[in-house]
């Protein structure tokens, strides 16, 4: 019997990709001045030049945001900014549906970084009334 497990994850890698046509990553793009340069470097493929670079970036970049957020989110009493599910997304879950929804409306790429990734944070996973 075959087993067909790695299909959803190339299936998403090719979703992530695809929407890209012939953009590639610059040297700019690391400068990080809008959540447009971060989605770049987190739809770095493979074939890219500074693939490894970007994704290095890309993920320490968004961890980095997210652990300054969540401690932000965690001194507050109240009106939490978000609430994860648990489990938790993985990162790569986690990134590919920020880019995802990055890409879904062209105003959010010209956001700044840190901005973007709060909105999607509070509007993908929002905190049930009361937290």
């Amino acid at each position: 019997m075959r087993t067909w497990a790695w299909l959803p994850g190339f299936a998403l890698c090719l979703a992530i990709a695809a929407p890209r046509a012939q953009a590639v990553v610059t040297e700019d793009n690391f400068l990080v001045r809008t959540t447009g340069d971060l989605i770049e470097l987190c739809s770095a493929t493979p074939s890219e030049a500074m693939y490894t670079a970007a994704s290095n970036f890309c993920h320490g970049f968004a961890i980095g945001v997210f652990r300054v957020l969540q401690a932000e989110d965690m001194a507050r009493r109240s009106n939490h900014l978000f609430c994860l599910p648990d489990p938790a997304p993985t990162r790569n879950e986690a990134l590919a549906g920020f880019v995802r929804w990055a890409r879904a409306d062209a105003n959010r790429t010209a956001e700044r970084p840190a901005d973007g990734i709060a909105t999607f944070l509070s509007q993908q996973y929002p905190c049930p009334r009361g937290r």
